[in-house]
């Protein structure tokens, strides 16, 4: 199984926020390779811009340093043409942010189930007949 995780679910786990046990668990589950978790580099990249932005600027480095070393068990995908244009497709389709958009990519290709809480996101799942892993009904957790 395919997990596609946004920022708004890496920043729960690196924050402790509400859910972040969820996160773990999946996690741990991709270590033990019962499990395959992707995340865009664009999503990486807003990771890094929402910690600097909130003067975290040492934690966004840090994170960088583990992203480069492989330290997370999630596979971070690049931003390849063909990602770029599904993308920028989305992006058009929804009221989400271009990055947001590329979650919904990635999971388009990999037919994965989305990791997040992020409203925008979970609205155009509403409307895109994305799948979307539990940890959207943030209540549970």
């Amino acid at each position: 199984m395919i997990k596609v995780f946004d920022a708004y679910a890496v920043l729960c786990w690196m924050q402790e926020e509400p859910g972040a046990s969820y996160i773990e668990d999946l996690m741990e589950k991709a270590e033990k390779g019962s499990l395959d978790i992707r995340i865009s580099a664009i999503n990486i990249g807003e990771v890094v811009y929402r910690l600097i932005k909130v003067g975290r600027e040492q934690d966004a480095a840090l994170f960088m340093s583990d992203v480069t070393r492989h330290v997370f068990p999630w596979k971070v995908m690049p931003a390849t043409n063909a990602r770029v244009w599904e993308a920028a497709r989305l992006k058009g389709r929804y009221s989400i942010s271009y990055a947001d958009a590329f979650v919904l990519a990635l999971a388009n290709e990999t037919r994965g189930e989305i990791v997040t809480r992020d409203p925008e996101i979970l609205e155009a799942c509403e409307h895109g007949g994305f799948t979307l892993d539990p940890f959207a009904k943030g209540d549970r957790f």
